[in-house]
């Protein structure tokens, strides 16, 4: 499995938000700039951690992004959730029914097996990034401005 590249610039937006003070709002030009990616992707990508209650966004002239939950609050889980979306790793095709084509229901059990193989391990992936929360990435630079 190969996730989106915008799921280490999710993680990055918001160590950077969480590392601004809880009365400062973090603009999209200056985490645009901050990363290297042009605005309008980084809106993208912030509006995802928006949907998934991460992030909030504040209108208005002195507006920008600020911290929906506390970093302590918010897994690797969660992150992930919010870029790469609710569905499974794997979707079957139909393809096995053109190997087992002399037995469909013996096609239907591989098919099945297989998935089933795929859904548990995708539920292990899942479960061990519940393990890690953002504030354990943030411990180390308390005391340095990003």
């Amino acid at each position: 499995m190969k996730s989106k590249k915008s799921l280490e610039q999710g993680i990055c937006i918001l160590l950077i938000i969480a590392h601004t003070s809880s009365d400062q709002c973090v603009t999209s030009e200056y985490l645009s700039h901050r990363l290297g990616v042009s605005d309008s992707y980084l809106k993208k990508i912030t509006r995802l951690l928006v949907l998934e209650g991460l992030i909030q966004s504040n209108p208005g002239k002195k507006g920008g992004f600020t911290m929906n939950r506390k970093p302590e609050r918010i897994s690797l889980y969660d992150i992930f959730h919010a870029i790469e979306g609710k569905d499974p790793f794997v979707n079957a095709t139909g393809l096995v029914e053109k190997v087992f084509f002399h037995n469909p229901k013996l096609a239907h059990e591989r098919e099945k097996e297989v998935l089933q193989i795929f859904d548990h391990a995708e539920l292990l992936y899942k479960d061990y990034l519940k393990n890690f929360t953002l504030d354990q990435f943030l411990e180390d630079i308390s005391d340095y401005s990003i």
